[in-house]
């Protein structure tokens, strides 16, 4: 068993390794245009080898929007778009990806897109949908902008979740393992194993949790090898929510404690197959690393850190790969490799000397993940228009020769939408939160955060899916606080803007462009049409805040 377990691991190891032979060179570490220009050299030649044609580059108002949505999650001001557009250097593109990449929202946005990845459609709860930790998850989501902002290497992240160790208060990422485990929040060894190697090795171990894997290289072992590293975890919780994760090795448990794995009478540095895994249950299965050794642990001793060690280790041959399809399939749109989570040699990447080259950078560049974006977007392939005229332009996209069109996320749009009608406070519940549960709701009428996320809830996993239908449609359409125009109405009242005036800060505002002579024309004759300029103001910005130019990213 030992020898083939050896032989499966070596052949996986140079399945992966020998990959084709890359169509670019290496490059100096941390030269993101020189490694932008190999990127756009190895889809050029796929492209070419598809015998597919790429679009063009986008235009400045294209490429501004989509800077500021993709790397700072929201649309520029009208002073930020007119900076730019006006702006007649050649430079002018790398200088804002390098302004927006050293400003704060930059690691806001990719906190809440890690947050999301995280989090579970509809957050762990007690009873009927009561005692959600939304502020913990918020908390989570601004951890990890805290990490990104001050350019915290990738592994020290990720280090950092898998060994967290104390209350919320103080580490927010002990979340994570609540999140990632059951409905109850009670952190387990299984949903663990899920989470962790869906999101940090970017292979799909669900399946072999029950049973081998039929269609992949995973056995039920993998599963269970890997869950034993997490059976000593336990959950505290204050009140009746959860408030901590702590190491626990079998020892009595605290107050409020709540053990992840109940009866489990294994030693330490193993895990009994749980009867609903059904198949080999009662299973005593050591505790290994995937597709590699088990390991020898003591009564006492953490597990978490071992595995942790191996997880971002860069003789890992999963770790840098999964980080950089993952940031790959938020920048683009789709990943390298499709399933994101489901990188295996029988799963080859569209581009594998793209996925190359980019995992080596990110080891060498020491998981610098500033660089890694800086990299990505200074491409000519992420820059591409999302027009396409022709049809062999159409079929380009999915070669990454031409941009998909996406749909915002919650947040983006939320912010979006706040700078648009200047309400920094723009609540759009239907509901007062104090009468929540006058009509029998099912569960409480959270915050005008929490109940915009509800409404325009978007598919994490897939930013094409276009997921919004009647009830998104009649909130931008009827809600009062959208219709009237909000606070930007009220300034341009107030300055005394005129029409032609006002129609150009309202387009550049919301769409980030000036309007066409024909736009302009329509819009100034119906303010006219308006006895009440604030009437026809708010009919302007109305109609911009409900097409699908605003809400798409193109």
């Amino acid at each position: 068993m030992i020898r083939y377990q050896l032989i499966r691991t070596c052949l996986i190891a140079v399945t992966w390794l020998l990959l084709p032979q890359a169509v670019v060179c290496a490059a100096e570490p941390r030269d993101a245009q020189r490694i932008a220009d190999q990127i756009d050299s190895a889809i050029e030649h796929g492209l070419q080898q598809r015998k597919l044609t790429a679009v063009a580059i986008s235009d400045d108002v294209e490429f501004l929007r989509r800077a500021y949505i993709d790397i700072s999650g929201r649309i520029p001001t009208a002073q930020q778009a007119t900076a730019f557009l006006e702006n007649s250097d050649k430079n002018k593109r790398r200088e804002l990806i390098d302004a927006l990449l050293a400003d704060k929202n930059f690691g806001e946005q990719l906190g809440r897109v890690w947050r999301d990845w995280i989090a579970p459609a509809e957050l762990p709860s007690e009873g009927n949908g009561g005692n959600q930790p939304i502020k913990a998850t918020r908390n989570l989501g601004i951890w990890f902008a805290e990490q990104f902002n001050a350019n915290e290497r990738w592994d020290k992240i990720v280090e950092s979740v898998i060994n967290v160790d104390g209350n919320l208060k103080d580490h927010p990422q002990g979340l994570f393992y609540s999140l990632v485990g059951t409905d109850t929040g009670i952190a387990e060894p299984a949903g663990a194993t899920r989470a962790i190697s869906s999101l940090f090795l970017g292979v799909d171990l669900q399946c072999a949790q029950c049973h081998d894997d039929p269609y992949r290289e995973w056995k039920q072992t993998d599963f269970w090898g890997t869950a034993a590293f997490f059976r000593n975890m336990e959950s505290k919780f204050n009140g009746r929510y959860f408030d901590s994760i702590t190491e626990s090795f079998g020892k009595k448990l605290g107050k409020g404690g709540k053990k992840t794995n109940t009866g489990d009478a294994s030693p330490n540095g193993s895990i009994s197959i749980p009867n609903d895994s059904f198949k080999n249950a009662g299973n005593i299965v050591p505790a290994r690393l995937v597709l590699s050794d088990t390991i020898n642990a003591q009564d006492n001793q953490a597990l978490r850190p071992i595995f942790a060690k191996w997880l971002v280790s860069t003789e890992n041959p999963y770790f840098a790969r999964a980080f950089v399809n993952r940031l790959w399939s938020y920048y683009f749109a789709r990943g390298l490799v499709m399933p994101i989570d489901d990188m295996r040699p029988s799963n080859a990447a569209s581009h594998p000397e793209v996925l190359q080259l980019l995992t080596k950078e990110v080891i060498d560049s020491g998981f610098n993940v500033k660089h890694l974006v800086r990299c990505l977007v200074n491409t000519r392939a992420w820059q591409r228009t999302s027009v396409a005229k022709q049809d062999v332009e159409q079929r380009a996209a999915a070669a990454f020769g031409r941009r998909p069109v996406k749909l915002m996320s919650a947040d983006q749009l939320y912010d979006s939408l706040k700078l648009a009608l200047d309400d920094p406070k723009l609540d759009l519940r239907t509901y007062d939160p104090k009468e929540s549960n006058r009509f029998g709701e099912s569960s409480p009428i959270g915050d005008q955060d929490t109940e915009f996320q509800r409404l325009f809830e978007t598919d994490e996993n897939d930013s094409t899916n276009f997921t919004h239908g009647i009830p998104q449609f009649l909130a931008l359409l009827n809600h009062p606080r959208v219709s009237s125009g909000g606070p930007m109405v009220e300034r341009l009242i107030k300055d005394k803007t005129e029409p032609a005036v006002a129609v150009k800060t309202l387009y550049i505002g919301t769409l980030s462009r000036t309007p066409s002579d024909r736009e302009s024309t329509e819009a100034v004759e119906y303010i006219n049409s308006n006895a009440d300029r604030r009437i026809g103001y708010a009919g302007v910005l109305w109609m911009l805040l409900n097409r699908s130019e605003f809400m798409l990213v193109r």
